[in-house]
């Protein structure tokens, strides 16, 4: 089960770098709530034919309606302090930042389940833990005069934080409900959350959005549920922590992207902060 583990937490990890790296260039072009939406409304129109031939809502505990909720509203605040880090800040440095979430899952995983940690494990959360303090601490001679990348860091921090618990608690879920559900009701909910605040902010007509735009949030909403599908299958039939290791990959892929394609330039201890954040997640996923 290791293996299987390994192999879709890897898979969600491509997925999720290239929907991280296309959110980059829509974020800055469509607006917050806009793509919130959008995202939502896709992952939930690609999942729903799913649900109707072989999951049933009403396999749900009642009890467990309330944590869903949660789940949900900490999903929507990650994915927001996400997405105005990538607003401000360059995808090369917000990417492994938020990626270092995966710090608070293996905590997690050893104080709540009694997984076990060994040495280089420890070295490898002390390097990523480092290496974002590093970063978050430094301003990019690029923007001199402004506090744009200490402020994109702040949102990515919060992106970090939100996602570890989020990740961790999907795991748990999916042990409780199954892969489906645990992904398929934080997405509905959110999806009627975000449709309330496009209502009360009132902003620009959808039909003066470019279609483009569109059609490339919606691409990120679907590669989004299909890279949490991975994950959650992955946990449900492995450990949480070596599948959130494997998981927590993904931003080489935007980090490259963003350097390369959108010539993206970082501060030099910047640079070294990454590049610890980057061993760190690498020593941990060798020692997972």
């Amino acid at each position: 089960m290791v293996a299987e583990g390994f192999i879709l937490g890897l898979f969600a990890a491509f997925t999720f770098g290239i929907a991280d790296f296309i959110a980059t260039i829509v974020a800055r072009r469509l607006g917050l709530i806009r793509l919130l939406v959008v995202t939502h409304v896709a992952a939930v129109v690609l999942a729903t034919p799913y649900l109707v031939f072989r999951a049933d809502l009403h396999g749900i505990p009642l009890a467990y309606w309330p944590v869903f909720g949660a789940v949900s509203l900490l999903v929507l605040g990650t994915l927001v302090s996400f997405y105005k880090a990538l607003q401000t800040g360059p995808v090369a440095l917000v990417s492994p930042t938020v990626s270092a979430h995966i710090v608070i899952v293996i905590l997690l995983s050893v104080l709540v389940l009694g997984e076990q940690i060994g040495i280089f494990q420890i070295v490898g959360v002390a390097a990523a833990v480092g290496g974002v303090m590093l970063a978050s601490f430094t301003l990019d001679r690029s923007h001199r005069g402004t506090n744009r990348p200490n402020k994109a860091l702040m949102f990515a921090l919060a992106a970090a934080v939100g996602a570890g618990f989020f990740v961790f608690t999907l795991g748990i879920l999916s042990r409780e409900v199954g892969w489906f559900l645990a992904i398929y009701v934080v997405r509905l909910i959110g999806l009627g959350i975000v449709l309330a605040a496009q209502r009360a902010v009132r902003s620009q007509p959808w039909k003066e959005v470019p279609i483009k735009l569109i059609l490339a949030a919606a691409l990120v909403g679907a590669l989004q549920i299909v890279g949490l599908a991975a994950y959650t299958i992955g946990a449900q039939i492995g450990m949480i922590s070596v599948v959130a290791t494997t998981f927590s990959v993904y931003p080489i892929i935007p980090m490259v992207g963003g350097l390369v394609l959108l010539r993206e330039k970082l501060a030099s201890r910047q640079a070294v902060g990454l590049a610890s954040v980057l061993t760190g997640l690498l020593v941990l996923g060798m020692a997972s």
